[in-house]
């Protein structure tokens, strides 16, 4: 039989359609993504209902296990399962276990429930849980984990797409899992991060990655830069063309601009070493102003730390920042609004200038009761893009890929593929 010919609108929509599912990449095969979603000495696992665990590597047949319950002691692992009485069982170093369901609704591990499937190692002292699932389903919670669920679409594909090129970039061949769960990569807080939005941001995205002269990028993201990113090179020193400086649109966010105070006493115990803290100065800053090497003068000597030191110690948000010593007599109290506004304006600052060290090249006596004041600008390592800059560039009509390349300069996307 010989088909008729189909009409001119049906050959076009099918021909739209064919160029639409090769840009959405519907690959044959999906990456399996492995996380780590925790590392402690014991663990809970639970099913969501009435379907039981699938629990491989123990030699058992139980076909019911609803609950599962391990922990570690001298290398040695001791499990129970629903409840019965513990059995204590040696695991090699290495050696695995592996739990699943097919329930839909995922696995609990604690107070958190994860799809895919989960493999455990013991390492002797504690217990890790590896998550392995396809990278679609894991992005879905990523998204979700990483920026508010209710932000603009176009933000949350952005930051699929970003999430998406760095997860796949980090995949290893060898090793027990390819990143972590937390901040040290991207953060991924199982199914319950998980909504209708982010599922929509992770599917009209489909497979969509950020590439430079067709590799990879390093797609990092933080959370706002305090008006300008930096670039990769003054953050780490290595140069990447596409994570240059470039302007950012982060004023709404709550810590665009945010202060810190450090008492005497806390100032003793964080500068232990040097007796305390007598002054700080900043020696070296990027050409957005970042402190990459600050000065430390304390009552028994004086050292150097660098930028990305600097805020370890003191647990700043970001190391855009100024510092500021203040008279102990001044300390101000938390809640004290109009004092941290009178600091803004410098009105205290000139009023005890003669207790202030105002030429730190000169160093005069500094009273030792003095507390720090740190006025600070953005949050994260401002390399990248800037989530609340998504959100605003979002807000005033930008598509995902306007933001994205906004951020990622001279980069571009395609549709990733396994080769």
């Amino acid at each position: 039989m010989v088909l008729r010919k189909l009409p001119r609108k049906i050959l076009l929509a099918i021909s739209f359609l064919a160029i639409v599912l090769q840009e959405r990449g519907f690959a044959k095969s999906e990456p399996i993504i492995r996380v780590l979603v925790l590392d402690a000495k014991k663990i809970h696992l639970r099913a969501d209902q009435s379907r039981p665990l699938i629990v491989k590597g123990l030699g058992l047949n139980r076909k019911s296990i609803k609950s599962l319950h391990l922990n570690v002691n001298n290398g040695k692992l001791r499990y129970s399962f629903n409840r019965d009485s513990p059995q204590w069982i040696s695991l090699k170093k290495g050696q695995e276990l592996s739990v699943g369901t097919r329930d839909p609704r995922g696995i609990w591990l604690g107070k958190r429930r994860y799809g895919g499937r989960l493999r455990i190692l013991n390492s002797d002292s504690t217990i890790k849980v590896v998550n392995y699932l396809g990278i679609e389903k894991y992005l879905k919670s990523v998204v979700g984990s990483e920026m508010p669920k209710d932000w603009p679409i176009e933000a949350l594909k952005s930051q699929a797409i970003a999430a998406r090129t760095y997860a796949l970039r980090q995949l290893k061949k060898t090793g027990e899992y390819d990143l972590n769960s937390n901040i040290s990569n991207q953060v991924y807080l199982g199914v319950e991060a998980e909504t209708n939005r982010t599922q929509e941001a992770v599917n009209r995205t489909r497979s969509l990655v950020l590439v430079d002269k067709g590799r990879l990028i390093e797609a990092v993201f933080h959370s706002g830069s305090g008006g300008e990113t930096e670039s990769s090179y003054s953050v780490w020193g290595k140069h990447r063309p596409y994570l240059i400086s470039v302007r950012d649109y982060d004023q709404d966010s709550p810590n665009y601009k945010w202060q810190k105070h450090f008492s005497q006493k806390e100032l003793q115990n964080l500068f232990f070493d040097l007796g305390g803290l007598n002054a700080i100065r900043i020696v070296e800053q990027s050409s957005t102003q970042r402190v990459k090497r600050v000065k430390i003068y304390g009552p028994k000597g004086i050292t150097y730390l660098s930028g990305k030191e600097i805020r370890s110690l003191l647990n700043l948000k970001s190391t855009l920042v100024k510092f500021k010593m203040i008279p102990s007599s001044f300390i101000p109290n938390q809640n004290d609004k109009e004092f941290f506004n009178d600091i803004k304006n410098d009105a205290i600052y000139r009023k005890n200038s003669t207790s202030i060290i105002n030429n730190l090249l000169q160093l005069p006596n500094v009273t030792y009761g003095d507390s720090l004041l740190v006025n600070g600008n953005g949050s994260g390592h401002a390399v990248g893009m800037s989530q609340w800059g998504a959100k605003y560039l979002a807000e005033r009509g930008a598509k995902y890929r306007e933001i994205l390349r906004h951020f990622y300069k001279g980069t571009k996307i395609i549709s990733f593929s396994l080769r």
